[in-house]
């Protein structure tokens, strides 16, 4: 699937696009979502995402500019922008940028539907030109993991996540390290493990704080920011999910036991 992130300061438009659409039957998972520029900017580098719904008028650094500062980082990124304002220069910068289509608000469902789907064959056509250099990878990869002296890709792989878990690494850090696409390395991983990158790295980072929970003294928010969690609120609640306990609350109850 291609992984989509949706990035607008209206709740109520943002939660409207992720739950009123059927992404799967379009070959898409939203991965993430975000209420301002710098949120997008933070995720999207986490998350490598495929295509981006990017609002143009968000608070602080609005979508253009992160867009601008993304654009090196995710050269194949399919970023669609809405916003309810008529005003041809943002336009004319988003074309600079390579923005592959416009919507203009209120959105419509089957505006954007037919927008991704647009992004996403696209995305499949980049990948059909390019198949010849990702068999060759493929070979490169199998050649390594069959050689006595080459650990197999997917154990370099999960060794750096592993080794840098205690720091703000993302899928763009592994993959510059094993020198791979990222949304290549992102479907090698899933083939090879039968879950995706960031199911793994979630499982490692909840392993580890519910470690320095109960080996450390740390406070919540000095054990979020040491995994590279930008909101203490945020990894509260992954944490919650993960282990049906909050922070405290599990550590509370493994020290009675």
């Amino acid at each position: 699937m291609y992984r989509l992130i949706i990035a607008d300061d209206e709740r109520i438009v943002l939660t409207g696009i992720k739950n009123t659409i059927d992404w799967a039957s379009l070959d898409v998972e939203v991965v993430a979502t975000a209420q301002d520029g710098e949120e997008l900017y933070q995720k999207a580098v986490e998350y490598a995402p495929d295509i981006a719904l990017v609002d143009i008028r968000m608070p602080g650094m609005d979508g253009l500019t992160a867009i601008e500062k993304l654009r090196p980082i995710l050269e194949n990124c399919q970023f669609i922008i809405f916003t309810a304002y008529e005003d041809f220069s943002y336009a004319k910068k988003a074309l600079e940028l390579g923005v592959m289509a416009y919507i203009s608000k209120p959105v419509l469902k089957n505006e954007v539907i037919e927008k991704v789907s647009l992004a996403v064959k696209r995305l499949k056509e980049r990948e059909n030109r390019e198949m010849g250099k990702e068999k060759r990878n493929v070979s490169e990869i199998s050649a390594k993991e069959h050689s006595q002296e080459q650990p197999a890709a997917i154990d370099q792989i999960k060794r750096y996540m592993q080794a840098h878990v205690d720091s703000d690494y993302s899928l763009m850090d592994v993959a510059d390290y094993m020198q791979m696409n990222p949304a290549y390395l992102s479907r090698y991983f899933k083939e090879k493990t039968h879950e995706t990158f960031m199911e793994y790295d979630k499982k490692l980072k909840m392993d580890r704080a519910a470690q320095l929970l109960l080996s450390t003294n740390m406070k919540t928010y000095e054990i979020a920011s040491q995994l590279g969690y930008k909101s203490v609120q945020h990894f509260s609640r992954i944490f919650k999910e993960y282990y049906n306990y909050t922070p405290m609350e599990y550590r509370q109850r493994r020290n009675m036991q």
